[in-house]
């Protein structure tokens, strides 16, 4: 009897994901396992009595629904759109053309990828699911029924969400990848989808959910919002328990009811996914759409009459060109910015002015290396045109760097001003102090990683060169800014605008200016 076609399609998903690990070690698998049923029943229990105990023991009853109820709303979002992420940077077109080509309907090759990642993604829900289990365990004294249950919960749970995900994914799929500008789209989307769980993140960090949480005025309103969504019924069941432990006929009604509740959502949302995916999803050949040149307007004309307007405005309004079309570019400058805003929404004081000033000098540098990295992620050979040209690294490079400044720096003296602006103790001075601190640190930003991404070149943003570059600009830089804060700072006894103007920006400029002659000299060599 041949098998169904989605087990087929499942199977065959499976042996490719695992493919790669399987030939180097075939025991992996196992190992897997053994180390899961370890980690499970002696480390976890172990980590909650060490580092949770007092957290847990200090929250009021009251607050214990709400809390699962946000931890478990972000893990289910997070489920939801690692599909959608994966799905829009296009890591999986190739293999869903083939399956396209035979006589399977769109239906069992969605059904087929998601129960053939299933085990994949069963890691990660033992990982999270083995965090409850030991709180249930150490804390509340639930019995082993009442934690099987909350387990099969947070199972039907998280897979609940990674279905939707991957319904939604394979709709973006069909709708944004028929054009090249669509596949642009999808992947700037697939960057800011994460702003939503990251300020909720953010707002149990900065002390101000975990505070409504403990109100007893806000904490039934923060229960009533989330109690509509699907992860907060598993909460529910949760908080249930704990009011009885080891007693569920005292509440077996209620969780029977919101158990089943929870069963029939995922029933649902597969018979709905399934009916959806024979509708929309499909792999249609991309089309290219021709695109018609306009006149400069007056950005571009200003931008030109910046580089002199000559030989070389033209080749900088090229550069600010060929940035601008792709929104994915866009979208991670809106991504940085939704990061600073957030950052000063629900960590920012406005009672401390260093505080706002330094922030800004550890985030900033990030979305320098977002504009000024881009240098060589359209490939080797956009580079050697500009080889072939007389004089044409050098004009390369100081394109880059005045493109990277008239985009980088007008963004970050915004923020400066704005947070100067919120401050309770503004003052001319301290508002120009801290526009002009940021201005020059963010313009060395610039020179820095415009040298960097030339010395370690990478010619995709997949590459791990890329990767690595971003970490040296957070990490590294960050240590910069610290050290001659903390330690220079303290060794000559200088204030922070003081260590900032003497120490920290004299030397990120030097910083940045050797960088950016090493990857000129490595620009000029590249083969």
């Amino acid at each position: 009897m041949p098998l169904p076609k989605w087990l087929v399609v499942a199977r065959n998903e499976y042996r490719i994901r695992t493919s790669r690990i399987r030939k180097i070690r075939p025991y992996f698998p196992y190992l897997v396992i053994g180390l899961l049923a370890v980690y499970v029943a002696f480390i976890t229990p172990a980590i909650v009595s060490l580092f949770i105990g007092d957290f847990l023991a200090s929250l009021p009853p009251y607050a214990l629904v709400p809390m699962m109820q946000i931890i478990l709303f972000m893990v289910f979002f997070y489920f939801i759109i690692i599909p959608i992420t994966y799905t829009l940077r296009e890591e999986q077109a190739g293999q869903l053309e083939i399956f396209l080509a035979a006589p399977i309907k769109p239906s069992d090759i969605l059904l087929g990828e998601f129960l053939g990642v299933m085990p994949i993604y069963a890691i990660a829900i033992t990982l999270i699911t083995g965090f409850f289990t030991a709180v249930a365990q150490v804390h509340m004294d639930l019995d082993l029924v009442q934690i099987a249950i909350i387990i099969i919960i947070f199972i039907v749970t998280f897979f609940s969400a990674l279905w939707i995900g991957t319904v939604i994914a394979a709709v973006l799929r069909t709708r944004l990848g028929k054009t090249a500008r669509g596949k642009d789209i999808g992947r700037a989307l697939a960057l800011v989808i994460a702003l939503p769980m990251i300020a909720v993140m953010y707002a149990i960090m900065g002390g101000g959910l975990i505070q409504a949480l403990i109100d007893p005025g806000t904490s039934g309103m923060v229960r009533a919002i989330l109690s509509l969504l699907p992860s907060s019924w598993g909460a529910e069941i949760f908080g249930d328990f704990a009011s009885v432990p080891g007693n569920i006929s005292a509440v077996g009604l209620v969780t029977l009811a919101r158990f089943g509740g929870l069963v029939a959502f995922f029933a649902v949302a597969l018979w709905l996914g399934a009916k959806v995916a024979d509708r929309a999803y499909s792999l249609e050949a991309v089309s290219f759409a021709s695109s018609r040149a306009k006149p400069d307007g007056v950005f571009y004309k200003t931008v030109k009459s910046l580089g002199g307007s000559g030989s070389f405005g033209t080749l900088l309004v090229s550069v600010f060109k060929d940035y601008s079309r792709r929104l994915e570019n866009l979208s991670k400058i809106f991504y940085m910015v939704g990061i600073l805003v957030l950052v000063n929404i629900f960590f920012g004081r406005p009672d401390d002015p260093e505080g706002a000033l330094l922030m800004p000098q550890l985030i900033l540098p990030l979305l320098a290396a977002f504009v000024a990295g881009e240098v060589t992620l359209r490939g080797k050979e956009a580079l050697f045109i500009y080889k072939k040209t007389p004089s044409g690294v050098g004009r390369l490079v100081k394109a880059r760097l005045l493109h990277g400044w008239l985009v980088v720096v007008p963004i970050a003296a915004a923020i400066a001003a704005v947070t100067a602006i919120l401050s309770s103790q503004l003052t001319v001075i301290s508002f120009l102090s801290n526009v002009g601190l940021v201005v020059l640190t963010v313009a060395a930003n610039v020179a820095f990683v415009l040298g960097l991404s030339l010395l370690n070149p990478a010619f995709s943003d997949k590459s791990g060169n890329y990767v690595l570059n971003l970490m040296i600009v957070m990490q590294g830089w960050g240590g910069l800014v610290l050290v001659s804060i903390i330690v220079l700072g303290r060794v000559f006894n200088l204030g922070l605008y003081q260590t900032l103007f003497l120490v920290t920006i004299p030397l990120s400029w030097l910083v940045g200016i050797v960088f950016l002659y090493l990857g000129k000299r490595r620009l000029s060599r590249i083969e």
